[in-house]
């Protein structure tokens, strides 16, 4: 799709006259520039990679600020893989430009690359760069450093970069984390003077009404904690809270330096009261009772008492953010009880809406069909667990009920709270797949918290034979899956990946390609603890199918780590060679195809795994958000997921949050 900005183009000029037309028709472009993309707000997700696609190089070549305006945008979208292929191409044109180099910089530590974010800020500095910003940004980079690790060097590096940017330009956040680092390092009189100059920096600015943030006033208490002056820290947290607009990345951000400092000193109850985060709810229900059921066990007569019990719930916890599916009755009660709070609700729903009306809501009647397309349209978000019908297949609830678990633990985790599981339940343990009964067992497992709003307590009247065998509900959809001779379904991890610059590899490398590094592949795969129930390779690209989530993982970074410390200029091959990984996980089906007489996997999980790994950063493993809500809620103590922000994939097939997996204590 080519888009018209109006670009007026010019040659490079020759003399002072032709110099001030020239920079009259660039004034011009940056003009047209944003304001295109000021009318383009509504879209504006897809717009910038239609902008980028179709951009003028014979102009964005000559003014870096349309390389930093569409990082900017994308930056505050959260595409911070987007941000870094616009910063990495225009750092080959502006390489001394510092906005340039510190915005690259900072998609380089969204992105996971530690390392990499460290040199090029270090360099940055050792040219005269003292900003506040270069130099709180290389204090992040040693700081997050020496929480992945441990190690004091680290820590005592971020504080001597904070305490210089603070030196050199007395902002408050440099300020703020020079001192409370020093009482980290237990230099304690060194954080008192520092945490009293950051306060009367802060009270001067707070004079200004326009200046009473959130950051301000988070940072004034901040300063009295350090100084040990816990009940003005209450106050100011307090303030600072009253701010927040349930900004929970705030709030996260801000509890993690109290926990952080609570290693070193006491913090109030009082303090940790305030500053508090919602526990993180994930919801499973029974739904209403459908026109068949022989035994009562949600009858519509009791939808009030179940709303109130709901209810009862999420005032308990404060609920503010919560993840559910939307079948009638108990699910979406919660979502209109959720919705009324003006909580937040994010909505799976296990396939295709109208297979997904057919089984889970039409029966109960017109209302509960308005009820839903209500809270779709107020949800916060909702997911496709997978595309197509139901076609019968209860897997499709278990692999969404997972997903709904998953979700809801990376998110408390990103937000330093618990996950709680809501229920409401009759108690009977039933082996229906994708069922209320499973999805609480499968929650009791994880040893985390769990309320049951036993619905057997609000039915007594209506239930006349308690002993009695429960029928199975029948649904429309049952009828229609075409039963198929030998091809299976299940829930299995993929792993895609490619090398990048194959495309232009010599004719005469391709042997040394055959020859050792595909020989070199093989021998590691052979090795391998982790082995995988199907691989295949066409070009440079891999296709692999693993068992289980944790096995395709720790093969990912396997390999991540063979072509990263594998010499190829030794074997005749590119120096650089590097490779790009994505994971993904979700129902597929697979049998032995005919033409190759081998067991194959197939399905649009498959799709979606592939058109993930083309647009993720070289160097790192990134997986879907499906991959990463099942490998967390399995509890691997020894592996991470790192949330890196959302990708657009081209020609709007939609957009995807991505995550970095990586090993809990490495450095990348």
């Amino acid at each position: 799709m080519s888009i018209d900005i109006q670009y007026m183009s010019y040659q490079q000029p020759i003399n002072k006259d032709l110099t001030l037309m020239a920079n009259s028709v660039l004034e011009s472009n940056i003009k047209n520039f944003n304001a295109y993309i000021d009318t383009k707000r509504d879209d504006i997700e897809n717009v910038i990679h239609e902008l980028w696609i179709s951009k003028d190089n014979t102009l964005w070549v000559k003014e870096p600020y349309f390389y930093i305006k569409l990082a900017e945008t994308a930056d505050k979208l959260g595409q911070a893989m987007f941000t870094r292929d616009i910063l990495e191409e225009g750092l080959n044109h502006f390489p001394n430009d510092l906005r340039i180099n510190q915005l690259y910089a900072l998609s380089l530590i969204k992105c996971g690359f530690l390392e990499r974010a460290g040199k090029l800020l270090t360099n940055l500095v050792k040219r005269g760069n003292l900003d506040e910003e270069t130099l709180g940004l290389l204090g992040r980079v040693y700081k997050d450093m020496w929480l992945i690790s441990g190690e004091n060097p680290y820590l005592m590096k971020s504080r001597n970069l904070y305490f210089k940017a603070f030196q050199k330009n007395k902002g408050y956040y440099s300020g703020i984390n020079a001192a409370s680092l020093s009482l980290m390092l237990e230099e304690e009189e060194t954080a008192h003077r520092l945490a009293k100059v950051v306060l009367k920096i802060c009270f001067n600015l707070l004079k200004n009404p326009e200046n009473r943030d959130y950051w301000c006033l988070a940072t004034v208490g901040e300063a009295f904690l350090v100084l040990g002056k816990q009940n003005d820290a209450e106050k100011y947290y307090a303030h600072a809270r009253g701010l927040s607009e349930k900004n929970y990345s705030w709030l996260a951000s801000t509890r993690k330096q109290i926990m952080l400092l609570g290693k070193h000193m006491d913090v109030s109850e009082g303090i940790q009261r305030v500053m508090r985060i919602p526990p993180i709810i994930a919801f499973t229900g029974h739904m209403l009772d459908a026109p068949d059921r022989k035994t009562p066990r949600f009858p519509k007569e009791i939808e009030e008492e179940v709303k109130k019990e709901i209810f009862k719930r999420i005032e308990k916890h404060k609920a503010g953010i919560g993840y559910s599916s939307c079948a009638c009755g108990s699910d979406i009660l919660f979502l209109e009880a959720m919705q009324s709070k003006k909580a937040e609700t994010n909505i799976v729903i296990p396939f295709e809406i109208d297979d997904f009306y057919e089984t889970s809501v039409t029966f109960a009647g017109n209302e509960w069909k308005e009820r839903l397309h209500d809270v779709l349209v107020k949800a916060t978000s909702v997911l496709f667990a997978t595309e197509g019908k139901y076609s019968g297949d209860d897997l499709l609830f278990e692999y969404a009920n997972k997903i709904i678990m998953g979700k809801t633990i990376l998110r408390s985790e990103l937000l330093e709270t618990e996950p709680v599981l809501v229920a409401v339940w009759d108690g009977r343990q039933k082996k229906l797949k994708g069922g209320t009964s499973e999805f609480v067992s499968t929650w009791e497992l994880k040893a985390l918290p769990i309320e049951i709003i036993d619905i057997n307590t609000l039915n007594k009247p209506y239930i006349k034979v308690v002993k009695e065998t429960v029928k199975k509900e029948t649904v429309k959809g049952e009828g229609k899956k075409r039963k198929t001779k030998n091809v299976q379904r299940g829930v299995k991890a993929l792993l895609f990946a490619d090398l990048v610059g194959y495309s232009t590899l010599k004719e005469e490398q391709f042997p040394f390609y055959i020859d050792d590094y595909l020989n070199i592949l093989a021998s590691n795969l052979r090795d391998s603890s982790y082995k995988p129930l199907f691989k295949n390779i066409w070009g440079d690209a891999l296709y692999f199918v693993f068992e289980d989530l944790a096995s395709c993982a720790k093969y990912a970074l396997e390999l991540r780590d063979l072509i990263k410390n594998t010499d190829w200029e030794k074997k005749n091959l590119p120096a650089d060679l590097n490779i790009r990984i994505g994971l993904h996980v979700g129902p597929v089906y697979y049998a032995k195809e005919p033409i190759l007489q081998k067991t194959n996997y197939f399905g649009n999980h498959v799709n979606w795994a592939a058109r993930i790994e083309p647009i993720t950063n070289p160097g790192n493993v990134y997986a879907s958000e499906q991959f990463a809500a099942l490998l967390m809620a399995q509890k691997h103590s020894d592996l991470v997921c790192r949330y890196v922000g959302i990708i657009v994939l081209p020609k709007r097939f939609g957009k995807y949050p991505i995550y970095q997996v990586k090993k809990r204590d490495e450095i990348t």
